[in-house]
């Protein structure tokens, strides 16, 4: 009883090695931009309170809207 001739990989398995190494270069790609974009979104924030609380304003924090 001999299991035969191994079949060939028709493409319907795991992912290759570079296939795999690719999508998570991909993927940490993406992460790093998307927390970069953040990143500068919060500073950019921070610098337009700090400017309004510099020319003496109190409401400041209203007048700058997170989803802005």
């Amino acid at each position: 009883m001999s299991a035969g001739p191994p079949r060939p990989n028709d493409g319907r398995g795991e992912p290759s090695g570079p296939n795999r190494a690719c999508f998570f270069a991909l993927l940490a790609i993406v992460v790093i931009a998307a927390l970069g974009y953040w990143a500068f979104t919060a500073i950019e924030r921070q610098r337009e309170i700090a400017r309004c609380l510099d020319e003496g304003r109190r409401d400041c924090l209203e007048l700058i809207s997170p989803g802005k």
